[in-house]
């Protein structure tokens, strides 16, 4: 498929459904699953993930902010899609025009969509511990949860907390939380249609907690650590690019921004046409990380630059300009665990830093189906 990049990245449907399909299975379809789309969907796409989990069964989808909200609006008219997040109070309207559900932690915020008349959709937030947003778990938020309930023009889809996820004892202790919430609602004559508490992980580890619905993210991207049964579930994006010079650098040489890595012995040395700036940390510089070319591992030689990085090809025999390059991902390419042993950046962070200018090929069924690229256009 053509790019305007030989730098790219690919996105793999195919994972992702075996994925939801693994989630699915390890809790039984006991509750719905609300994908995970912020940070336009972990960098994989939310515009392409949502049209293609609407074809999967899912209805749910959720984001941080109105921006991303109408993003995935403007592509797809069916399907519910959440803020999770903050939403300045001039902006809530967007929402309610769109049909878009706004996390709503206040009764101010709730006036302010009854007064426009539109029947705005709303999700009740309850702070169990991370203490970021939500109402607090006390008799006067319940109150004030009663109050909102009594406005005009407003479904009440929901209402839901996040787990720290700091050890089982917190969790369970933000669970008794939010039980206590739900309780003192109730004593008011207000419940909940939709409950989600947990994460994809959280709720295969704890079926108690599942409630109607819960919310997956970084498990549909490929990461559910320490959950026995869930081996399938792995990444779907992997990055791979070329090589657009091969020469020999003289021993005594160093190379790059700061001339670094001189050594004792002249070297084959390749240039890769990617860098820092398309999101691969700058961190793995100077034989800290690797490519792999031809099956075999090359390390990187020098420091990164913002475009561009070389590697050591010294080793290999009949390597020439055009020959694939493994950046993340395949048998012996760096896997996200260890870009997250060398440069401490969390799994999921590393997803989202691939650029956007790094074109993005959709694989379903086996075949690349779609390529997002920024010059290309749609």
């Amino acid at each position: 498929m053509e790019c305007c990049r030989s730098t790219v990245c690919y996105i793999n449907f195919d994972q992702m459904d075996i994925n939801l399909e693994t989630l699915r299975d390890k809790i039984n379809n006991e509750c719905d699953v609300m994908v995970v789309l912020k940070a336009d969907g972990y960098g994989h796409g939310a515009p392409q993930m949502m049209k293609h989990f609407l074809k999967k069964g899912v209805t749910w989808f959720a984001v941080a902010a109105v921006n991303e909200a109408m993003q995935l609006r403007r592509t797809c008219k069916d399907g519910e899609i959440l803020v999770l997040g903050y939403t300045p109070d001039r902006l809530l309207h967007y929402a309610a025009e769109n049909n878009i559900t706004q996390t709503i932690y206040s009764y101010e915020q709730a006036k302010i969509l009854s007064d426009l008349g539109l029947n705005a959709k709303i999700q009740i937030k309850v702070d169990t511990g991370m203490n970021r947003l939500g109402f607090a778990v006390s008799a006067e938020s319940a109150d004030e949860v009663k109050k909102i309930f009594d406005l005009p023009s407003l479904q009440i889809e929901g209402v839901f907390s996040h787990m720290a996820q700091l050890d089982a004892e917190h969790d369970e202790q933000q669970y008794e939380k939010f039980e206590k919430f739900l309780a003192l609602c109730k004593d008011r004559g207000v419940t909940f249609k939709r409950r989600h508490l947990c994460n994809g992980k959280s709720a295969i580890k704890y079926p108690h907690m599942r409630y109607e619905m819960c919310r997956a993210g970084s498990v549909i991207t490929g990461f559910c650590l320490n959950v026995p049964g869930t081996d399938a579930i792995q990444p779907s994006m992997t990055v791979e690019t070329e090589i657009v010079r091969i020469h020999t650098v003289p021993a005594g040489e160093g190379m790059g921004y700061d001339l670094l890595d001189p050594a004792d012995h002249d070297r084959v040395i390749a240039t890769l046409p990617f860098g820092y700036a398309d999101g691969i940390p700058k961190a793995l510089s100077n034989h800290v990380g690797w490519v792999v070319i031809n099956g075999e591992k090359c390390e990187y030689t020098g420091n990164f630059c913002m475009d561009m990085c070389m590697c050591d090809v010294t080793h290999l025999k009949d390597v020439k300009v055009g020959d694939k390059v493994q950046v993340y991902g395949g048998e012996k390419g760096m896997n996200f665990f260890d870009l997250r042993e060398k440069t401490g950046v969390g799994l999921s962070n590393l997803q989202i830093l691939i650029h956007k200018r790094v074109p993005r090929i959709y694989i379903e069924n086996g075949k690349e189906i779609y390529c997002d690229d920024a010059l290309l256009g749609e």
